[in-house]
């Protein structure tokens, strides 16, 4: 089924020095970035956590982070195919000042829009990040 939406959506949660987001990504906008089929093989399991490493970085207190993909497999959204993946970052102290790079396909599609909801635990504080293609900025946050 085809879409004219080309955006991926993360849950990311801050606890401490540690943070862990779910990255939701339609499948086929991902495949056309990786330029490669994605699927539960190990082979593209690898592009996939390599592809996410590069475009979604984290820097906390100035220092950048290491993210690991922990998991992820596809599932359907309404009719549409998706691609998720579970990351992980740790930093050396519990992060005060946390900046955010989120250029998923970026270079696929001009009207890409990555959405990421951050829940600062505990106590919940929630705050939203939105970017779009063609702004490389990063946005900052601060606990």
């Amino acid at each position: 089924m085809p879409h004219n939406l080309h955006v991926a959506h993360t849950r990311m949660v801050v606890e401490g020095s540690v943070m862990v987001a779910r990255v939701r990504m339609f499948r086929d906008d991902l495949q056309k970035a990786l330029k490669q089929p994605v699927g539960e093989t190990p082979a593209s399991k690898a592009a996939v956590a390599a592809y996410v490493g590069r475009n979604f970085t984290l820097v906390a207190d100035g220092v950048m982070l290491t993210g690991e993909v922990l998991d992820g497999g596809g599932d359907m959204d309404g009719d549409q195919p998706i691609w998720w993946v579970i990351v992980q970052w740790k930093a050396a102290k519990p992060v005060k000042v946390l900046g955010v790079k989120v250029h998923l396909m970026f270079e696929t599609f001009t009207d890409q829009q990555n959405i990421v909801m951050v829940a600062k635990q505990p106590g919940d504080h929630r705050q939203g990040l939105y970017f779009q293609a063609g702004d490389r900025t990063e946005q900052v946050l601060k606990f």
